[in-house]
């Protein structure tokens, strides 16, 4: 029992040591506590995106770097997206190296518990598991699930090409779509009516100008330009 434990706490400690093992985890702290907790999502870019488990209504983001050094990973947080508008994070943390124990989380094997410092009674609450998102772009994990008809006004910057030969109401869905990816709630009475008959839309933002992304703000400025001709 007791070198099964060394031996555990050694790989554990060697997870913490090398970045490229931190990558693609996320730290989980929502099980723990109640209110705005953020979980912590590492990737290979060194990003690391902390991210409100319990705030879907008004969802929160905040975006920075991470790095391993002596055990620890580090982390500071300079960008946030909390609800209106965008704003300095100004936050900078590390975790401690862990006391790391083994816990069955599916009947496929299990995953690492952390805690936090040498607080006991965090011990079961922390945990590290895959991480699921594919982007480490903050402006996606501030997205909804609806994608729409046209999701390349999300993805890349638009052409003429891209808006030849479509109606005027045809692009005034592509330019608020953009918005509808965040949730937008539309005060006009036809697209609020359209996007709510759409797959994935979810009302939940009032103004999501402060959401958008140096490419969707070129997009949408670039549509109404061409709107007008």
């Amino acid at each position: 029992m007791k070198i099964s434990f060394f031996v555990l706490t050694f790989i554990c400690l060697g997870f913490y040591c090398k970045a490229q093992r931190v990558a693609g985890k996320v730290f989980t702290t929502s099980d723990c506590y109640s209110g705005e907790d953020f979980d912590y999502y590492f990737f290979e870019d060194s990003t690391v995106l902390a991210i409100c488990s319990d705030c879907s209504a008004k969802p929160q983001v905040r975006s920075g770097k991470w790095s391993v050094k002596e055990q620890q990973v580090h982390y500071q947080l300079t960008m946030e997206w909390r609800g209106n508008p965008l704003g300095k994070a100004d936050e900078e943390g590390k975790f401690s190296a862990f006391t790391a124990l083994s816990v069955k989380i599916d009947k496929k094997g299990s995953e690492n518990l952390i805690m936090f410092g040498d607080d006991y009674e965090s011990r079961n609450c922390m945990k590290v598991i895959k991480n699921e998102l594919k982007s480490s772009n903050p402006h996606a994990a501030l997205k909804t699930g609806f994608v729409g008809r046209f999701p390349q006004s999300s993805e890349r910057l638009l052409t003429t090409a891209d808006l030849k030969g479509l109606k005027s109401k045809d692009l005034k869905i592509m330019r608020n779509e953009i918005y509808a990816r965040y949730g937008l709630i539309f005060k006009s009475k036809d697209m609020a009516a359209y996007f709510e008959k759409q797959a994935g839309y979810e009302k939940r933002l009032e103004n999501a100008e402060a959401f958008l992304s140096e490419i969707e703000q070129k997009n949408i400025a670039f549509i109404k330009k061409y709107e007008l001709k």
